[in-house]
């Protein structure tokens, strides 16, 4: 019996919404040119505040050491 696996990659391109006092991961996008057009969108009309602004960085996904129950747990490094 053949067991269908679905391949994540590695690497991800993360899409943050940066602040003074916060962080925040909107989206984690395998493809660049897909990463930098939610940035685009999200930049234009998402209505950002003064000192916010919208990011694009590179993260690596990896499965987590502690894992305890069957269904995948990934860890952004």
């Amino acid at each position: 019996m053949n067991h269908p696996f679905a391949r994540i990659p590695a690497h991800f391109y993360r899409v943050s919404l940066h602040s003074e006092n916060d962080n925040m991961t909107m989206a984690l996008v395998p493809d660049q040119n897909h990463a930098q057009l939610i940035a685009k969108l999200l930049t234009e009309h998402y209505g950002l505040r003064k000192d916010e602004r919208i990011v694009v960085s590179t993260t690596v996904i990896r499965p987590s050491a502690g894992a305890e129950s069957t269904h995948i747990e990934l860890t952004l490094v």
